[in-house]
């Protein structure tokens, strides 16, 4: 998905769903998903103010972040870039998640391959960001994002709705594509081969 260019036509798609069939959509947000917003921020800013996610939970559930592949310590200097991959999880068992959590008594052990803080500051400027979410974010940040809306691969999301497509079928109230009414049986029809997907899921 991130190799679409910018310039691909955007189809919008908006779901009604029973809120049973959510975890549904999670192989999506752990593929990677991107979301829209203002980038040359921190990680706190973009996440807490611009993407709907508590301070508190950043702070106490969120234990590891990567930025770009590196391991972030300190949100309020890893600053977030056009382009940039964001991957979010709760602390991680063994030895490893001991030093990968962020700002953790083992995380000296690996400050080689640490993420740096910002030597510039970069200008604020409407970007895309690349987004993963593993284990707790995953099942509690989830069904936050995606009531907000996220952009995804068409054919990862045609995936989705033919691998569960009886459980679809059942659970799906209504759906819009475009601002208009479509019937949920035939959105795996559709051509989605080009372009991303701008989902949106909302739970009756």
């Amino acid at each position: 998905m991130k190799g679409i260019s910018q310039n691909a036509p955007v189809t919008h798609i908006c779901l009604m769903l029973d809120a049973g069939l959510i975890p549904v959509f999670f192989q999506l947000l752990q593929t990677g998903f991107r979301v829209a917003g203002n980038v040359g921020c921190s990680v706190r800013a973009f996440l807490c103010e611009q993407h709907g996610v508590a301070p508190e939970y950043l702070e106490k559930r969120i234990q590891t972040i990567f930025l770009n592949n590196k391991p972030v310590d300190n949100v309020d200097t890893a600053i977030v870039g056009d382009g940039a991959t964001l991957s979010l999880s709760a602390a991680m068992p063994g030895l490893v998640g001991a030093v990968m959590r962020r700002g953790g008594y083992y995380a000296a052990m690996r400050d080689q391959i640490s993420y740096r803080e910002e030597t510039t500051s970069a200008a604020m400027q409407p970007g895309k960001v690349f987004v993963k979410l593993f284990n707790l974010p995953l099942r509690e940040l989830g069904p936050i994002f995606l009531e907000r809306g996220i952009l995804t691969d068409g054919v990862n999301l045609k995936d989705v709705l033919t691998a569960h497509a009886d459980d679809f079928r059942k659970g799906c109230r209504s759906a819009l594509v475009d601002g208009r009414n479509f019937d949920p049986d035939q959105l795996r029809e559709m051509d989605l081969q080009t372009g991303e997907i701008f989902l949106q899921i909302k739970t009756s």
